[in-house]
């Protein structure tokens, strides 16, 4: 099936269980994917186990507002745009209403 045909995803903690199934569900639609972790290790992993031409990475910690706009910048220069974003990255922490959350310190 190709119902993502011509569309772009990021996906956030791409390397990870979640991630890489969600990816591999994409590419099988006809998704282009850009994969965000903060390894490029488990990231290069994940682009070997899904083993396709639409998948690309970049390495980026999604608690800073300065690699948010890395990912987003390298997206669009490798697929020129973006039509989905899947925000799958994160840790366990303290819930509350996200005008609360700060920048996390570097």
């Amino acid at each position: 099936m190709t119902r993502f045909k011509n569309k772009t995803v990021i996906i956030t903690g791409g390397a990870g269980g979640i991630g890489k199934v969600t990816a591999r569900a994409f590419l099988n639609e006809g998704a282009k994917v850009m994969l965000v972790g903060h390894r490029a290790i488990t990231l290069e992993k994940a682009l070997k186990d899904l083993n396709h031409q639409n998948v690309s990475f970049c390495v980026a910690d999604v608690s800073q507002a300065e690699n948010v706009q890395r990912y987003v910048t390298e997206t669009l220069k490798e697929y020129g745009k973006i039509d989905m974003f899947f925000n799958n990255a994160g840790i366990e922490g303290v819930s509350k209403s996200i005008a609360e959350y700060m920048e996390a310190p570097t």
